[in-house]
């Protein structure tokens, strides 16, 4: 089969097309015939050996969406022929790999595109609301980067828990994360949030890896209050506030994560916004990760659709 990968860190040219062996499943596992993989920074950043070096060949990727292609002896409710989306493994390639844990059925009316291109931003949204913030039904809920891929999926998933919500980003994306339903946009290169939001939020949900920084969530947070975010920076303060990490977790599975932001999507409770779809080829992957590689507007997708 077809794969993309490399063999040394570099910029986005080290990847290279290699033919090789379609995986083997075991008894819990699908082997998924790949429609459509999702890019992100991740991949980016082990690519650029940011972690550790590399000395093997990698097939990255772990959001794919496609049809399933063989079932293990050990799993049920899935047959080949279902189109599906996962959590898996290696999804840089053809076939890609996937668990009765982290696998779940696409509705008929969401495309391969957009549910690959919901998985890991999904999982981070939606496990942020529901467990590191829990956020109940009339609270207020502010979301730092609300344009972006996690923010915006957290500002919808927490309109549909009956959350109001403020939005928090730059100007140029005020008008899509209006579209979105939020009550309320504070542009932070035209206002200073920590102002105009002071002690507003029951919750902040920091999105934003860029962005004015995180010393402001500690001044828009009620005493009292919830600090959710992505980084791992900890603002000193005098309140009362719970600050928490947001950070892969079983705690809530993969399945009901995704299941949960499937359905939502299949009623146009949830959008994902897709900025650019490229081809199925080392080229659209090279081009690709070189989109990863500067400030980019929406989820970079390989697709044969």
């Amino acid at each position: 089969m077809k794969a993309f990968g490399y063999e040394q860190n570099g910029g986005p040219e080290v990847f290279k097309e290699y033919q090789v062996p379609i995986p083997e499943i075991s008894g819990n596992q699908l082997l998924i015939k790949t429609q459509a993989f999702n890019l992100n920074n991740f991949e980016r950043a082990q690519r650029a050996g940011e972690f550790k070096a590399t000395d093997h060949r990698i097939i990255p990727g772990r959001d794919v969406a496609g049809i399933i292609d063989q079932v293990g002896s050990d799993v049920s409710g899935f047959k080949i022929g279902d189109r599906v989306v996962a959590h898996g493994h290696h999804s840089y390639a053809e076939y890609a790999i996937g668990e009765d844990t982290n696998t779940v059925k696409l509705p008929d009316n969401v495309s391969f595109a957009q549910a690959a291109g919901i998985v890991t931003p999904g999982l981070a949204a939606y496990k942020g609301l529901h467990l590191f913030a829990d956020v109940k039904k009339g609270q207020t809920v502010i979301v730092k980067g609300a344009s972006g891929g996690v923010g915006s999926i957290a500002a919808q998933v927490a309109l549909d828990l009956g959350a109001k919500v403020i939005g928090v980003g730059a100007s140029r994306n005020a008008d899509y994360v209006k579209s979105l339903g939020v009550s309320q946009y504070v542009a932070y290169d035209q206002q200073d949030p920590a102002e105009v939001l002071a002690d507003a939020a029951d919750v902040v949900l920091d999105a934003a890896l860029n962005g004015n920084g995180n010393d402001s969530d500690v001044h828009i947070v009620k005493n009292g209050g919830i600090i959710a975010t992505v980084g791992d920076a900890e603002p000193a303060t005098n309140k009362d506030v719970s600050f928490k990490h947001i950070h892969p977790t079983q705690e809530i599975s993969d399945t009901t994560a995704l299941a949960a932001l499937l359905k939502l999507m299949s009623e146009n409770k949830l959008s994902i916004k897709i900025g650019y779809q490229l081809p199925f080829t080392i080229d659209g992957v090279i081009k690709g990760h070189q989109i990863l590689e500067s400030k980019h507007d929406g989820r970079v997708v390989v697709s044969k659709d």
